[in-house]
């Protein structure tokens, strides 16, 4: 336009900004006759071709120093803010990463359960959270605390599902906030639901005693392994099958439940994390680094099965913890609660949920849907041939 103004004309200039500011369409018909007028209304010019002049001459400087600040800033939040460390800290909490720790908090809780005792004070669990944490990791202590929410009605029948209303806090600090927002922790709470239900389903079953229904029918003076005349064989006629039975269906639920938490622990929260981590020491930004975070709440959101697209699956498996308490408190109680229909009862319960189970997830293997099942899905097979 100034070269305009001065009455200049520069037909090779001309052709130079046609090709940049008008579309090729138009600049092979304006000058395919050799015409080299060109129309600077702004008809003529697109924003297309303008961004696109930016992107290859602006940006790239752009660009580049805006690696070099994201670079500067996730370094920050690594070193001065420590957010690799609170990353971690969810993950040993939350996930029970720590496991001797997180074992004294949850271990007083179901004793307490067991014993038919209250357990629900908040004075309680945060001391028992408190004294847990302190002993190995003293700088979180003050961090975290535990809290009671509602549980609806209905689930409150089911004992597996009396713990559904703990709930875990974590103090994050700003800016590590941005990262660990109030909504993971909602997430990460979810899955820390659902591992204390099979901690808690493992733990009945570990803690049995084989001589616990025998003393509790005949109320003998010493233990099954204190007494060296006891024998199985010495037992009253009617009273053996009862105990064989309770043996064996004791020794399936155990292969269930460990089948369950060595997937969960290991094929997912273990195997997802370490995924995880490489991922976070490759994140260029911060927008790239909550990313990777949600993609990775979510991924052991989906594989801990508790999408609600696969509910029915989560049901069945919470059916056979149920059933794993109910074990346990009539093998506690001895073999004069347990009478032989109630034990055929839990049998076929177990042997119904296991069945099905086993066939969804198979079918669910078999379709590709869910490839991280394959390892669950042998283990309960396995398992199958012991029903």
């Amino acid at each position: 336009r100034h070269l305009e103004l001065e009455d200049v004309h520069d037909p090779l200039l001309a052709i130079n900004f046609a090709r940049l500011y008008m579309e090729q369409s138009d600049f092979h018909e304006r000058f395919s006759s050799g015409d080299v007028n060109v129309d600077r209304s702004s008809e003529s010019v697109t924003c297309q071709t303008f961004e696109l002049t930016l992107r290859s001459c602006l940006y790239p400087h752009i660009d580049k120093r805006y690696l070099e600040c994201c670079g500067k800033l996730m370094q920050t939040l690594k070193t001065d803010y420590r957010l690799v460390e609170y990353l971690q800290a969810m993950r040993n909490f939350f996930l029970l990463e720590a496991g001797e720790t997180m074992y004294d908090f949850y271990v007083a809780i179901f004793d307490k359960v067991k014993e038919k005792e209250s357990w629900q004070h908040l004075s309680f669990l945060n001391a028992r959270l408190q004294e847990a944490v302190a002993q190995h990791y003293p700088e979180d202590s003050s961090r975290l605390s535990i809290y009671l929410e509602n549980i609806d009605i209905v689930k409150k029948r089911l004992p597996v599902h009396s713990i559904d209303g703990l709930t875990l806090s974590y103090k994050v600090p700003w800016p590590v906030d941005i990262v660990i927002s109030s909504e993971c922790q909602k997430i990460y709470n979810q899955v820390f639901i659902l591992l204390l239900q099979i901690k808690w389903a493992k733990y009945s079953l570990d803690v049995l005693r084989f001589d616990e229904p025998i003393e509790a029918y005949e109320k003998p003076q010493e233990t099954l392994f204190e007494n060296s005349n006891w024998s199985f064989e010495a037992l009253k006629s009617p009273v053996r099958p009862q105990i064989h039975r309770m043996f064996l269906l004791r020794v399936k639920l155990m292969h269930f439940v460990n089948s369950l938490h060595n997937y969960i622990m290991t094929r997912i929260l273990h195997s997802t994390g370490l995924e995880f981590q490489h991922q976070i020491e490759e994140a260029k930004d911060l927008d790239q680094l909550i990313k990777i975070h949600y993609r990775y709440l979510s991924t052991i959101y989906d594989r801990c099965l508790l999408r609600e697209k696969i509910s029915f699956v989560k049901e069945a498996i919470m059916k056979v913890l149920n059933l794993v308490l109910m074990f346990a408190n009539r093998w506690q109680a001895g073999l004069g609660v347990s009478k032989i229909e109630s034990i055929e009862k839990m049998e076929s319960d177990f042997k119904n949920c296991h069945m099905f189970l086993v066939t969804v997830l198979n079918k669910a293997v078999c379709r590709g849907s869910f490839p991280h099942l394959e390892s669950l899905a042998s283990s309960l097979m396995a398992g199958m041939e012991q029903s």
